[in-house]
């Protein structure tokens, strides 16, 4: 999830400050030459005898950024903002694999060189060498970042994701669906799909008629397209009465009119409403409208059915973050991993990337 929300900001952040370069170029009308970026090298952490140094963080993020952002592969400023961003981020998630992997070295979990091949093609595409050079890659790189990250995901298979789908029981999913279904916020509103007829005449008394014989005409199988020409050879409907019927609107219950409300209130699909007198904003022409309802979806609380795949999918991410925390948490008191000793490596000032 946290994953999530940091891909999402970073690529508003991108695109907002990409969008604003593009002006500044255009209005200085000059070429813009590429910056470069210099990378502040040093030890960030030190897990279980192996060190992770800031050439081992970039190789991580430029393999990631890549894939996440190719479209921007040959921007500087975009791998800039992205290094800015997220180093620390991935800093946490390099610890946290450094501890996974050597967990599953004792537990003897490998991956085969097939696994990794097909993971890179995933993840570049058939043309490997031809985007790692785009990524600023070796392949050896690439692939033991490919094995690692393989080797992980195995182990948090068994040792997390097979405990959270343990947890979540049907009687766990039932009880999260009655408390969102307690939480008036959750019910759903009504939704409504209708065609307004209307019916213009000179008088109110006119448009009145011709409105009452259109609900009768409707109500015994006329179509609406019909209806006009039917109300003529009724003689209800002068030389300058109009019928005309609009396109399908779709609103629910709050974004209704007060009238609209309650002339489709006792309504379901299929059925027409009574006729109701409107006046016209545009000319004052005296008018009845008539609303027939394509389609109504009731409102009211989701069936435990609709919910029961969403809700679930929740749950299981739920515990899934929560087993993560406890593994790595035990991972840590196991290789004697201690946040304070992880601090004293990077000084408050630090600056590990510089662009210019």
């Amino acid at each position: 999830m946290k994953n999530k929300v940091f891909i999402y900001v970073f690529t508003a952040l991108l695109a907002v400050s990409s969008l604003q370069a593009f002006k500044n170029e255009n209005l200085l009308n000059t070429p813009r030459k590429e910056p470069k970026i210099f990378v502040n090298n040093r030890i960030l952490a030190r897990v279980n005898d192996k060190s992770i140094s800031t050439f081992d963080l970039v190789k991580k993020m430029d393999l990631t950024f890549y894939r996440q952002y190719p479209q921007y592969a040959h921007s500087n400023d975009a791998r800039y903002q992205y290094y800015e961003m997220s180093w620390r981020y991935v800093l946490e998630e390099m610890i946290d694999k450094e501890l996974v992997l050597a967990d599953a070295q004792e537990s003897k979990i490998a991956v085969t060189s097939g696994d990794v091949r097909q993971e890179m093609e995933v993840a570049l595409g058939p043309n490997i060498i031809e985007n790692l050079d785009k990524a600023g890659l070796s392949f050896d790189e690439a692939s033991k970042i490919m094995q690692e990250d393989l080797i992980m995901n195995r182990m948090l298979g068994g040792r997390v994701h097979a405990k959270a789908l343990r947890s979540v029981t049907p009687s766990k999913v039932r009880q999260a669906y009655e408390t969102f279904i307690a939480d008036p916020a959750n019910a759903r509103l009504t939704q409504w799909q209708y065609i307004i007829i209307t019916i213009k005449e000179r008088t109110v008394e006119r448009a009145e008629n011709a409105a009452k014989a259109a609900y009768q005409l409707l109500m015994s199988g006329t179509t609406i397209d019909q209806l006009s020409d039917k109300l003529k050879e009724q003689k209800v409907l002068g030389r300058k009465g109009k019928v005309t019927a609009s396109n399908v609107i779709k609103n629910n219950d709050q974004e209704l009119s007060r009238a609209y409300k309650e002339a489709l209130s006792s309504l379901d699909t299929g059925m027409y409403s009574q006729p109701f007198f409107h006046k016209s904003r545009e000319s004052n022409a005296p008018l009845y409208r008539i609303l027939f309802v394509q389609e109504k979806i009731p409102g009211g609380s989701p069936s435990f059915k609709e919910l029961e795949g969403t809700l679930k999918e929740q749950l299981i991410n739920q515990a899934v973050d929560q087993e993560t925390d406890v593994y790595l948490q035990k991972l840590r008191q196991h290789y004697h991993i201690r946040q304070t000793d992880l601090d004293a490596f990077l000084p408050a000032d630090y600056q590990p990337f510089i662009l210019k």
